[in-house]
């Protein structure tokens, strides 16, 4: 069951409830798209987006110190070029914009061709290619790297470099590092498109409800925690010392209650492991519509800088 008036107007009243419920953030009209009202044109916009259906991202992390704007398209499919355009137009005529893009095959088409429409306009763009999914496809066995919630770490460290007076140049350099060192793995307990035995999950699912690579009966939220972290060990080869931010996310369906358990399991588990979790985050950020499970996101801290701006104060409505 979900609670709609149904999959035709679902979109529709979705967009009448962000304008109702968040008067910081400006409809563009003809268009799935969202600005920060007020927004000063100062510094260098930053631009994210893609499907529908994995709410409150990206519309809710548009606001100072973050995102200026956030554009979707239908369920589970990206923006139009042109509605990136549009979105990009009415929120700034300084023509530079820096977009944060999830690594989907028709997501960086969209971005890229609004880029280059701009570009031969004589607009300056820069952009992020968020690809921090280190789960596996079950046929080739190499990792999938699609964006997924380690997207919102990019929104949070580029928002607060941007809000500083970072140019577009500083902005690329920034999140070309941030690339290799944010990473994220998911599980699913339910979804839409997939059908798992009594208290069984599946790892390495995607936001928009693929299925992953293997499934396995649940026993605890600590055994949980420890099949994700060594995934995420193999991958970033954990050394003493270490600094990571942790991004503790439910795709859907999970409680407050679930989330800080699971939280605390992973952090311990870190800890034991020797490394230090410096900033730890645990919400409801980027969901999958029709799916209840859980994603682990790590950031390595490469840079003390991004540490400040994980602190730094926002008040963009989800964060």
């Amino acid at each position: 069951m979900k609670l709609t008036n149904g999959k035709k107007t679902m979109l529709d009243d979705l967009q009448e409830g962000i304008k109702r419920a968040y008067p910081s953030l400006e409809h563009v009209a003809g268009t799935r798209g969202f600005i920060r009202r007020g927004f000063k044109d100062d510094i260098v916009p930053l631009i994210s987006g893609g499907g529908s259906g994995h709410d409150p991202a990206h519309w809710g992390f548009v606001g100072d110190g973050m995102l200026a704007g956030a554009v979707s398209g239908e369920l589970f499919v990206p923006p139009s070029a042109g509605d990136i355009v549009e979105v990009t137009r009415k929120l700034t005529g300084r023509k530079r914009v820096f977009y944060i893009v999830k690594n989907f095959e028709r997501d960086v088409d969209e971005f890229c061709k609004a880029r280059l429409f701009l570009e031969n306009a004589g607009w300056k763009v820069g952009m992020a290619i968020v690809k921090d999914d280190i789960s596996v496809d079950t046929e080739s066995f190499e990792k999938r790297r699609r964006g997924v919630a380690g997207t919102v770490f990019f929104h949070k460290i580029l928002g607060d470099y941007a809000r500083n007076g970072a140019s577009v140049e500083e902005l690329q350099k920034v999140a070309d590092e941030l690339s290799e060192n944010v990473k994220t793995i998911g599980v699913a307990f339910s979804g839409d498109n997939f059908s798992l035995g009594e208290d069984e999950i599946f790892y390495g699912i995607g936001i928009h409800g693929e299925e992953g690579y293997r499934r396995e009966r649940f026993e605890s939220s600590e055994r949980l925690a420890r099949e994700l972290i060594s995934k995420l060990r193999l991958s970033f080869g954990f050394k003493p010392q270490d600094a990571y931010a942790v991004l503790v996310n439910s795709l859907g369906g999970v409680t407050k209650m679930e989330q800080l358990v699971f939280s605390n399991d992973v952090c311990e588990l870190l800890e034991a492991e020797e490394v230090s979790v410096v900033f730890d985050k645990t919400g409801t950020f980027l969901t999958s519509f029709g799916l209840r499970g859980i994603s682990l996101t790590l950031l390595r801290i490469e840079d003390e800088n991004w540490l400040k701006a994980l602190k730094a104060e926002v008040d963009a409505p989800e964060w």
